[in-house]
């Protein structure tokens, strides 16, 4: 399958045959023979008609023959893997494939109003070499830092394929920010051994926490980290060894992020320094702080803090800070009006005549900055919804949509804004590419003139519609009217 078809083709396209499916009681050695009678990689287990488990060459591979388990006495129940990943029939192909590289599973099993109706694997989608799932095992399994730094130009490569493929930009930065999460995932592993060899273990409960446009799901080439930190509060006693503990660890985390290839923040948002590394109770005191006494430097803390996504660890740990936000931004309304002012201050590049308008000067003349012209705009007008409205999402795309669902929007004016987004997001992602492939560092600033018409004129739209928000976000949040 071509990448484009993962956006074309629903999963009823791919399912060749019936399923073959059996029954938990059988004992593997009967499932070996149905396989290879059946000629196929995988036989889904039923029961009452609904998928229980899944065996395929590989668990019988690793879970039988590896562990010199009896075929013939071995229940299936005992070797298949299990709960397994469904998905409807109209259920798009790439939406299988992103549940592959989540789940790590190379199956997925097409259920129709409660029947199994046929099987999906990971080659039905895309060559091994460039498949994202082939890509997220290996990142699992990489053996040290230097493995997986060595690996990271792969995930360029999946963005590269899947947008000159005009895969959606929001779904390919979904996919991509579990391929990135993964990396996180496997060093955090990494540092957590080398720091028990030597004795050292976290002595309370922890949450690695990403921010900003990672927490947004909406990194796709590998900006600066914006990450932390949360521990549980420690007992009086065991204070001290703990911030001990977390400063080694998170410490030595960021060093290894960077040796692959994440640049260190800029303004220094990262679990590496002490603010960022903090017991919960202090982070729910910054979210407190930041919304009662919204001053210049809180809102822009705000900005970035508030969107928060876990990445591993105690996910209860996160959760609270997040209900934190939720229960006390909704009723600041100085707080909201302040956020929402920030945005409609950010000015879109449009000429009195409708045209895109460039930077005069500079080392970037006659270039407009996509990141600050558009898209920061957007975020953060999504963001103020969020707040106003305690959402639970973070991606801008589905915060727009659940609050059109509020009712803040039409139908039509989140598809609007959607598209919008979309086409600034494609325009960032394709000129960074570009200057990757020059061997240039990726910026924002594109030239309109080296725009395609067609691009151009989307460009020149998608700010309109940005200018549109902030109007909504002006009267909306009186923001003309804030006494400074």
């Amino acid at each position: 399958m071509s990448e484009i078809a993962l956006f074309a083709h629903r999963l009823r396209d791919l399912v060749k045959r019936p399923p073959v499916v059996a029954s938990p009681d059988l004992s593997v050695v009967e499932i070996a023979r149905l396989l290879s009678r059946e000629a196929v990689g995988s036989v889904v287990i039923t029961t009452g008609g609904g998928a229980v488990g899944i065996v395929t060459d590989h668990d019988l591979r690793y879970k039988v023959l590896a562990e010199a388990r009896d075929a013939t006495t071995t229940p299936v129940s005992a070797v298949m893997s299990s709960p397994v990943v469904t998905l409807p029939p109209d259920a798009l192909a790439f939406d299988a494939l992103l549940e592959m590289t989540r789940r790590h599973v190379r199956h997925v099993v097409v259920v129709d109003d409660g029947r199994v109706a046929g099987v999906v694997s990971s080659r039905d989608l895309l060559p091994s070499t460039m498949h994202p799932v082939a890509v997220a095992r290996d990142i699992t399994s990489a053996p040290s830092i230097d493995a997986l730094a060595a690996l990271a130009p792969r995930v360029t490569d999946v963005i590269r394929s899947l947008l000159a493929e005009d895969g959606h930009v929001h779904d390919i930065a979904r996919l991509v920010a579990e391929l990135n999460d993964r990396i996180v995932v496997r060093v955090l592993d990494l540092v957590s051994v080398e720091l028990r060899a030597a004795a050292l273990a976290p002595p309370v409960p922890y949450a690695w926490l990403a921010f900003g446009s990672e927490g947004r799901r909406e990194q796709t080439l590998w900006t600066d980290q914006d990450n932390g930190l949360v521990y549980s509060d420690p007992p009086p006693d065991v204070s001290d060894a703990a911030a001990g503990f977390f400063a080694t660890f998170a410490e030595r985390t960021i060093a290894a992020l960077v040796k692959i290839g994440f640049p260190p923040c800029s303004g220094g948002a990262m679990a590496s320094n002490e603010p960022w590394r903090q017991p919960v109770s202090v982070w729910e005191g910054y979210v407190d702080r930041w919304i009662s006494s919204p001053s210049p430097q809180h809102i822009l803390a705000a900005a970035m803090y508030f969107d928060l996504r876990l990445v591993a660890g105690d996910a209860g740990l996160a959760a609270r800070i997040s209900a934190r936000i939720h229960d006390r931004a909704p009723r600041a309304q100085r707080f909201l009006a302040l956020m929402a002012r920030d945005v409609v201050d950010r000015r879109v590049p449009l000429t009195l005549f409708g045209g895109v308008g460039v930077q005069r000067s500079g080392p970037h003349r006659g270039t407009v900055d996509l990141k600050g012209a558009g898209c920061l705009q957007l975020v953060g007008a999504a963001r103020v919804h969020a707040l106003e409205l305690g959402l639970g999402e973070t991606n801008t795309r589905d915060r727009f949509l659940a609050a059109g669902e509020q009712g803040l929007y039409t139908k039509d004016d989140v598809i609007e804004i959607s598209d919008a987004y979309e086409h600034l997001l494609r325009l960032r992602l394709t000129h960074q590419l570009e200057r990757l492939a020059a061997g240039e560092p990726p910026d924002n600033h594109v030239d309109p003139e080296r725009l395609s018409h067609r691009d151009g004129l989307l460009l020149r739209d998608a700010l309109k519609t940005v200018g549109r928000v902030q109007q909504r976000l002006r009267e909306r949040y009186a923001t003309d009217f804030i006494p400074s």
